[in-house]
């Protein structure tokens, strides 16, 4: 196990009976009717907007449901059915300032061809690749790193994880650092990195714990290293 890996999983290998299986237990609530006046704001087909209203809760929504919406993300609208049910979840009942950026990404004239590209570079596992080739604007990577993990969550053992602020702070109160752990300079390496490192330290747990429970117990201990 690398240096970096093994920082991670100091901490969290005793408590590895509560972390297995927490990231999906987890369920985020939000405001439908903010959804559907910014999807309308935004021009989104009303197929496309019932779609995604079917498939998540009618206030809530969990990451088991994502994953069944990327069961059927093939198509372009399929994924922006799943863009939009991440972006529900990723911002709760928060962050309503993000109005206008989600607006940006979603009328984006590039969208389906950037939704298209990283999704399979997502899947294929090439986590720098995909990090780079996300254009579309509004979004910064405590969001699109939120797209990359839905677009390659059917296979949870090799999946892009989500880097959020909340992450960042677990991971530098962990000694945890992308510089060291990459060998890089360029963002993109030092995220996948970190994909790489969450991956290895969930491995090394074993338990029943899974890459993304290691990330979203990161998430949840937001720096504090006694909610880890």
């Amino acid at each position: 196990m690398s240096g970096m890996a093994a920082r991670l999983c100091g901490p969290l290998m005793a408590h590895a009976d509560k972390i297995a299986g927490s990231a999906d237990r987890q369920s985020v609530r939000y405001v439908p009717s903010t959804w559907r006046s910014w999807l309308a704001l935004a021009e989104v087909d009303q197929g496309v907007t019932d779609r995604l209203f079917g498939a998540i809760g009618p206030d809530t929504v969990s990451r088991p449901q994502i994953r069944a919406l990327a069961e059927r993300a093939d198509s372009a609208d399929g994924r922006v059915v799943l863009l939009i049910a991440v972006l529900i979840w990723g911002r709760g009942t928060a962050n309503g300032r993000m109005r206008d950026a989600i607006v940006r990404a979603l009328t984006h004239h590039d969208r389906d061809q950037v939704l298209e590209r990283t999704a399979a570079l997502a899947q294929r596992g090439a986590v720098a690749e995909a990090y780079a080739a996300w254009t579309l604007p509004g979004l910064r990577a405590a969001f699109f790193t939120k797209w990359l993990w839905a677009a390659s969550s059917l296979t949870p053992e090799a999946c892009c994880l989500i880097q959020d602020k909340r992450v960042w702070n677990s991971l530098r109160a962990l000694g945890w650092d992308s510089l060291q752990a990459s060998g890089r300079t360029d963002w993109p390496s030092r995220h996948a990195a970190y994909v790489a490192d969450v991956h290895e330290c969930a491995r090394r747990i074993g338990q029943g714990v899974s890459a993304e429970d290691v990330e979203y117990t990161l998430f949840r201990g937001n720096g504090n290293l006694d909610d880890l």
